[in-house]
């Protein structure tokens, strides 16, 4: 009995308190056709991402974040169960990676509205990168929510890449079509 309770104690690897696992990687590099798409970026030219054109997409200003969201509204009609959406938000910060990560994870674990479930890491360009993986409840429907998270490496900025789709039918595949449009990311002048 000792055995199987020691077993049972144990916990596989954790970053940032939260089991750590191969989930977005495991997406299959398959194209997908998003039809006509557009590369846009913001206006100081840190960053560029490309999404398809017939969706929605919105541009936000602060003095510390800049960020722009799109999703597939405009062309889903009246059937919010195949909303998707995906957002980039640029934050300035001193903070590591590592660290901006740490403190992100905890803020979520304490907000009661979330369920944080599992993350992991994975390139950008040679570089290691954070994602987190997240539920939502947002108008009766759960919302699963996977961040990328890139530090820049030549200015103190961090970007969250966020794919969002409702937990319903095949939304691991709608989570792996969105991983497409967030490996389109990148940061203007890096290598």
């Amino acid at each position: 009995m000792s055995l199987i309770l020691l077993v049972s104690c144990h916990r596989g690897p954790e970053l940032a308190g939260v089991p750590q696992t191969d989930y977005y990687n495991r997406c299959p590099d398959q194209d997908y056709d998003f039809g006509e798409t557009i590369t846009i970026g913001d206006p100081n030219d840190k960053f560029m991402i490309t999404l398809p054109y017939d969706w929605e997409i919105q541009e936000t200003y602060n003095d510390t974040l800049y960020g722009m969201i799109a999703d597939n509204s405009t062309i889903i009609g009246d059937d919010p169960l195949n909303f998707v959406m995906i957002s980039v938000l640029g934050y300035q910060t001193s903070d590591s990676l590592s660290g901006y990560f740490s403190k992100e994870v905890a803020d979520l674990k304490k907000d009661k509205t979330m369920k944080v479930l599992e993350a992991g890491k994975v390139d950008f360009y040679g570089r290691d990168a954070y994602w987190l993986k997240f539920e939502t409840i947002q108008d009766d429907h759960t919302i699963l929510n996977v961040v990328k998270y890139i530090k820049s490496s030549t200015r103190n900025e961090i970007y969250l890449i966020q794919s969002s789709v409702n937990k319903t039918g095949d939304f691991d595949e709608k989570i792996c079509i969105l991983k497409k449009l967030s490996d389109s990311f990148e940061l203007v002048g890096e290598e």
